[in-house]
């Protein structure tokens, strides 16, 4: 298939690829909600189960019945949607979603292998991309690195890249997630202290294998069994957001990484124009599995939307005012491609010079 964009370092675009990702985001902004995290799904649930006064341990069924009920609580308010495949391989998910809204499946397994004593960990598949690209829009992959470790950054470097080339031959947009990861014993607050170096390492040499760069930013804060600990100023998290963008060819969306809503609305703030969109989960969405108002499975659903929408509207509106448009890193479109989008559709100055000095 003829290719309709190409990137800075030469990786091409076809014309389903981009056909997928123009019909989804016409306009340029690619909001993405996150609802993938199986380990997460079922602490969730297993707090959830405990606030309604049922005694017994989550199971991948109550994960399942709780990413079909968020897909649907949703009720389309986000561009595309991320979900694992006990969610996306059940049957008519994609109506629950609803049909408009790009639908993005996680190819990686929840465990990772550990090598050397847990000092790596690599990447796993739980799903083949070919035999799951009739189900959903676009792929996932999430790696776990720790940038001290040879072994498990080269063989991850492997694998993600074997990933990126099976999703260019399916015609399949893939969102390239990485993770720095916390060390046995490791508090929090040491594990970001050394995120703001590692970042940037880490989006160099794993950023190109992927359509899209999914990356966490450094934190202003950490939590070490509710002791709170400042971390980053406003300066560095921005500092590191730009040399990131110096170093990637691949429109940026920022993750979540497990902090909560208060923290990740701030740090879109400060990184909005240099970043595409978010890829956020749990910081829109947690607080609904205890909430006073959550006391069955009906109401849990409920909870998310009322919790979760205006959270979800609040980014997306920075997003589509201040955030780069999702085909910014292309340097050549074909005029096709350009046609299928609104160009114009983006302000071109917003304004926003993000001075976050004080």
């Amino acid at each position: 298939m003829a290719a309709w964009a190409r990137f800075s370092d030469g990786v091409e675009v076809d014309e389903a690829i981009f056909r997928i990702l123009a019909k989804a985001a016409p306009s340029g902004t690619l909001d993405v909600f996150a609802s993938d995290q199986h380990n997460s799904y079922l602490r969730l649930s297993g707090a959830f189960l405990k606030h309604i006064g049922e005694d017994r341990k989550a199971t991948d069924d109550d994960v399942r019945d709780v990413c079909r009920r968020f897909a649907r609580g949703l009720q389309g308010n986000a561009t595309a949607a991320l979900f694992n495949h006990l969610a996306f391989r059940s049957p008519g998910f994609r109506q629950l979603l609803g049909e408009h809204v790009l639908l993005i499946g996680r190819l990686e397994d929840t465990n990772t292998v550990a090598v050397d004593d847990g000092k790596g960990q690599l990447a796993q598949l739980a799903v083949q991309p070919e035999e799951c690209a009739e189900e959903v829009d676009g792929f996932k992959t999430l790696v776990k690195l720790n940038p001290d470790h040879e072994e498990s950054w080269k063989k991850n470097l492997e694998w993600i890249h074997g990933v990126f080339e099976k999703s260019q031959s399916l015609g399949k947009p893939l969102f390239n997630e990485t993770l720095i990861f916390q060390f046995p014993g490791e508090k929090k607050s040491d594990m970001a202290r050394r995120l703001p170096e590692a970042l940037v390492k880490i989006a160099e040499d794993f950023s190109p294998y992927g359509h899209f760069y999914k990356t966490q930013v450094p934190v202003l804060w950490a939590s070490d069994n509710g002791d709170i600990t400042r971390i980053s100023s406003p300066d560095v998290i921005r500092e590191t957001a730009v040399a990131m963008d110096r170093v990637v060819n691949r429109p940026l969306l920022l993750l979540s990484a497990a902090v909560d809503f208060e923290q990740y609305s701030a740090q879109y703030g400060i990184v909005a124009d240099i970043f595409s969109g978010p890829m956020c989960g749990r910081a829109y969405f947690k607080e609904a599995f205890q909430a006073p108002e959550t006391k069955d499975w009906d109401t849990l659903e409920a909870s998310f939307s009322r919790i979760a929408l205006p959270r979800i509207g609040q980014i997306k509106g920075l997003a589509t005012v201040v955030s780069k448009a999702w085909w910014h890193k292309f340097t050549w479109m074909a005029e096709e491609a350009k046609a299928v989008i609104n160009l114009d559709a983006k302000p071109k100055d917003t304004g926003v010079k993000a001075d976050y000095g004080y």
